[in-house]
């Protein structure tokens, strides 16, 4: 099955304020990277690794409140998605994607400058 806007916010209701078109850019992100990986090793996980990651590519900028109160209007918002972590260990979805690599052998692609050593 394809990773469509429904399937991400069937796993992430927190999404639903986004529309098809803006979490179909963090699809169309995701699918990139999974892009990267030999198709051979992502046999059976070419829907739920996109879907994954996309959930977390999407909360990482939507606020969820944590407590509310209607007196006085008091609303109080969580840091994240209740995980804590950096990079795509901030959000639950993010480390069900690490899991998922973890599981088919796979390493994250690397952030930031890598060392590069030459040899002369």
């Amino acid at each position: 099955m394809p990773t469509t806007p429904d399937r991400v916010r069937a796993i992430a209701s927190h999404l639903g304020a986004l529309t098809d078109p803006q979490l179909q850019l963090f699809i169309d992100d995701a699918m990139i990277e999974i892009a990267a990986f030999p198709a051979e090793k992502i046999v059976g996980y070419e829907d739920r690794l996109p879907r994954y990651l996309a959930a977390h590519l999407a909360s990482m900028n939507v606020r969820r409140s944590t407590s509310q109160q209607v007196g006085d209007m008091k609303v109080t918002y969580d840091s994240g998605t209740g995980a804590k972590g950096e990079g795509l260990a901030s959000t639950p979805y993010g480390q069900e994607y690490l899991r998922l690599l973890d599981l088919l052998d796979l390493k994250p692609p690397e952030t930031g400058p890598g060392l590069g050593l030459m040899v002369l």
